[in-house]
């Protein structure tokens, strides 16, 4: 069988991706761990987190401002600091204290400060923030092993598209958090039904962090699938990438912020530029928990033969392929 068999012309859908067997998995989770470990353990892999890291880091006060600039124009700003309370527990104490401060300055503003300078401030700041999504795309295009030859408007463009749906995603789960409690009570009385077994406040703690889950999950889905320079494959040999990252990035966000806050002592260290240099290494963890969902990807696409074969555009064949 060739290592294109299963491609359909370009411009046809999305290529077929048969789930493999009980027995082709068996056969097939050493050759994609040995992948991954080799890939993984590569200075390419982690440089291209640490500069995902980089442009994280100056994206994110741009993509903050944006955010509450677009969630300002439906909502009251104001509904957004109780949410931040999901990612206390993901983010290191240095580094939430700094976004919540910042988000703070942020709502205080008056609302009608928000809608006037709504197209000045979110173009500038779209275009900030989209620094980090053209990274976050070139490490996938690594991961992958793919070349990137995409014009460069095209490529800009899409970077900006993918950085506005992240955004306008993050605004919609926030608005859904901020309604939870009122829909919790108002749909059973609308229906005629009894009041729910558990608590609103039990409810909406468990909601908080499930939305997130999804909202993480469904970021690492659209990136893996739409950001490498490839041929589109079907959602099925995206999700097993997708699904590791979200559940190690959930507890290594976890491990990191509880090592920071009782190991390691960045502020004794750094000074001032403590909460900075967490926040750095907070966005390295992330970027390289999501190279690691996209190596996944390309391992087990590769052992299922549906990686396109040297003569596509775009693709590369790894070392040793």
């Amino acid at each position: 069988m060739q290592a294109n068999s299963h491609f359909s012309p370009a411009g046809n859908g999305p290529t077929p991706c048969p789930f493999p067997s009980r027995s082709m998995l068996r056969q097939m989770w050493k050759p994609v761990l040995g992948r991954m470990a080799r890939n993984l353990s590569s200075d390419q892999i982690t440089l291209a987190a640490a500069g995902c890291a980089f442009y994280a880091t100056l994206s994110l006060f741009p993509a903050i401002s944006t955010l509450i600039s677009i969630y300002g124009l439906m909502f009251d700003p104001d509904t957004v600091e109780p949410q931040m309370d999901v990612l206390r527990h993901l983010l290191p104490p240095s580094a939430f204290t700094l976004i919540d401060e910042r988000i703070h300055t942020l709502v205080a503003e008056p609302h009608s400060s928000l809608t006037l300078n709504l197209i000045l401030s979110t173009t500038i700041t779209l275009w900030s923030a989209s620094a980090a999504t053209r990274s976050i795309i070139s490490a996938v295009n690594i991961a992958y092993d793919t070349r990137e030859t995409r014009g460069f408007v095209q490529f800009h463009l899409m970077a900006l598209g993918m950085t506005l749906c992240a955004i306008c995603g993050a605004v919609l789960t926030l608005s859904v958090l901020v309604a939870l409690p009122v829909l919790i009570d108002f749909v059973p009385a609308r229906l005629g039904l009894a009041p729910p077994p558990w608590s609103v406040e039990l409810l909406v703690q468990t909601g908080g962090p499930a939305l997130m889950l999804l909202f993480v999950l469904a970021a690492c889905s659209l990136l893996y699938r739409f950001s490498p320079n490839r041929r589109i494959v079907h959602w099925i040999c995206i999700l097993p990438g997708s699904c590791t990252a979200t559940l190690i990035w959930i507890v290594s966000s976890i491990g990191f912020s509880y090592y920071v806050s009782t190991i390691a002592s960045y502020n004794a260290t750094y000074g001032p530029l403590g909460a900075v240099v967490a926040t750095m290494m907070w966005f390295f963890v992330t970027a390289y928990v999501i190279l690691l969902g996209a190596e996944l990807n390309a391992g087990l696409e590769a052992e299922m033969e549906l990686r396109p074969s040297e003569g596509d555009a775009g693709q590369r064949p790894r070392p040793g392929e």
